[in-house]
């Protein structure tokens, strides 16, 4: 058993209990990555956006704000194929055109709401992974305005979420990168955090989509998974953990 997953065997096996004693992991620095949706906090983080979004009339119309938002939040939860994708274009078309600015400042006041929002055992792992010294990622296919709302409030060292492109301040519509979403959030990882080695990494996820980051992190752990990631887990030989 590599020293990675024997610490994330000791964390799964203790999260839910009081963090009584430090961990006795090795002091030499590591990467840990969590998913935020139903991984690091209950529910959608894009539920709590667009209920934002919608009552600063950000995007127009409040009620095609909620639809937009609420809906891809279900398909990034597991979809068909490109559903997901479909939604996420479709919101990009809304922002077309609307300064960056104020959506920022919209997300900055729902960063600390979706953060208290976080299980008190992914909180726990956080911290152990925190006291050992570890580079701690928060990724989401969330925008990373919100992303970088929530790490800030629970105290992560990089965040990791989906760039809409801006030119002179205002969105255009487009993408500034991959759609950090199935085998784009292993991209969007890769690309943020530079040429890092995700051999002894550890990575909590909650999604089928999540597989490919899953698959390249060393040590992999399922998050309150869904039905096809929970069978993935248990043919891999995963740990499960699941946190209420």
């Amino acid at each position: 058993m590599s020293v990675a997953h024997a610490r994330v065997m000791a964390v799964v096996d203790t999260a839910p209990l009081p963090a009584t004693q430090p961990m006795p992991w090795p002091a030499a620095t590591g990467l840990a990555i969590f998913d935020l949706d139903r991984t690091m906090v209950r529910g959608s983080s894009l539920a709590y956006l667009g209920r934002a979004l919608a009552e600063a009339r950000l995007l127009g119309r409040a009620e095609l704000t909620r639809h937009l938002v609420r809906n891809l939040g279900f398909a990034l939860r597991g979809a068909a194929p490109g559903t997901a994708e479909r939604l996420q274009r479709m919101l990009l078309e809304a922002l077309a055109g609307r300064e960056q600015a104020p959506l920022v400042e919209v997300a900055r006041t729902v960063g600390p709401v979706v953060a208290a929002r976080a299980y008190p055992a992914a909180r726990w792992l956080l911290d152990r992974h925190r006291a050992a010294a570890d580079r701690c990622v928060l990724l989401s296919a969330s925008p990373q305005e919100l992303v970088e709302a929530v790490a800030q409030a629970l105290g992560f060292d990089a965040a990791v979420g989906t760039v809409a492109e801006v030119v002179h301040g205002r969105y255009t519509g487009l993408l500034a990168g991959p759609f950090c979403h199935g085998e784009g959030k292993l991209a969007r990882l890769r690309d943020a955090v530079g040429p890092v080695g995700l051999a002894t990494a550890v990575a909590y996820a909650d999604a089928a989509s999540d597989a490919p980051l899953l698959r390249a992190c060393g040590s992999p752990v399922a998050v309150n998974p869904d039905a096809r990631l929970r069978s993935l887990a248990c043919t891999s030989g995963w740990p499960v953990l699941r946190l209420h």
